[in-house]
Parts: C-alpha cells; sequence; structure tokens
C-alpha cells in the first residue's frame, strides 16, 4: 500500500505529528510512505492519503484548504484520512463538538466521498506534547486498518 501524508505547518506540530504516522507507516508490512507539503504534490498515485493541518485563528491552514479544494476530483477513488492540530481541547470535553463542526468538517467535506477517519490531535505552544504520540500512532494504525487493500 502507498501511503503520502500531506500536511502544513507553521510552528512545528503538525510536523512532528506527522513524523509520529511514518514511523508509525514504516514499522508496517507492505506499506511505503512519504512525507508531503501540498505544494509539493503533483503525482496522486497512492492508495491513502493522510492530509493534516494546524488550525489557526479558528481555520484550517489556507494552503491544505486550497489543496483540497482544487484536488476534489483527484481524491474521488482514493482513500482519505483527515487530521487537525489544535489546543482546543484545553478547554474540556465541550469542545468536542466544536471541534468537529468547525475544523475538521469544512476538511471533511472536500473528501466526503473518500473520508475514512477523521481525529484532532492536541497541539502544544513550546514544547512537544509527547503524550500524543501513542494516540497519533494508535489512530494511524487504525486508519491502515480501516483500508481494504
Amino acid at each position: 500500500m502507498k501511503v503520502c501524508i500531506i500536511y502544513d505547518t507553521k510552528r512545528g506540530s503538525t510536523r512532528q505529528i506527522a513524523r509520529w504516522m511514518m514511523e508509525e507507516l514504516e514499522d508496517l508490512d507492505n506499506v511505503k510512505a512519504e512525507m508531503k507539503k501540498p505544494s509539493e504534490i503533483s503525482d496522486f498515485g497512492y492508495d491513502l492519503f493522510i492530509i493534516g493541518s494546524p488550525i489557526y485563528w479558528e481555520n484550517p491552514m489556507k494552503s491544505v484548504v486550497d489543496f483540497l479544494s482544487s484536488n476534489q476530483n483527484n481524491f474521488k477513488d482514493k482513500k482519505v484520512a483527515i487530521f487537525v492540530v489544535c489546543i482546543a481541547e484545553i478547554f474540556g470535553k465541550g469542545t468536542e463538538k466544536y471541534i468537529k463542526n468547525h475544523y475538521l468538517k469544512p476538511l471533511e467535506e472536500k473528501v466526503s466521498g473518500s473520508l475514512i477517519k477523521s481525529k484532532n490531535f492536541k497541539g502544544w505552544m513550546r514544547k512537544p506534547d509527547c503524550k500524543q504520540e501513542k494516540n497519533v500512532k494508535e489512530w494511524t494504525r487504525g486508519v491502515i486498518k480501516e483500508c481494504s487493500f
């Protein structure tokens, strides 16, 4: 299975999460994975795309939104998983619905026919939140399990 993790980042949290995903994918048999930024994608010959964005000023990054918008047809027959990285979780359980509706849904709608899974990961401001590594790797394994190739 060929997997492409597409992400963008401003401060590095989303890049670190994508790296943890890559580590997990590299440990799996029969999986070949790459990490790329939206501007680096010209080939859509992958079986699975995992696409992630940080949340800044209440929105996913424009580069990720624009990439998804302009490539909706390229994802039509592909499996896609979406993730966002934000710190909204620190405000408690009540934010789950808000995150889903305001951060994930705008991205999910752009790949609705091929979406297999979506997730919010807790971001950080200064030091990496290494507690997130386990969550990221478990979710990544779940995404692979959802794909039946």
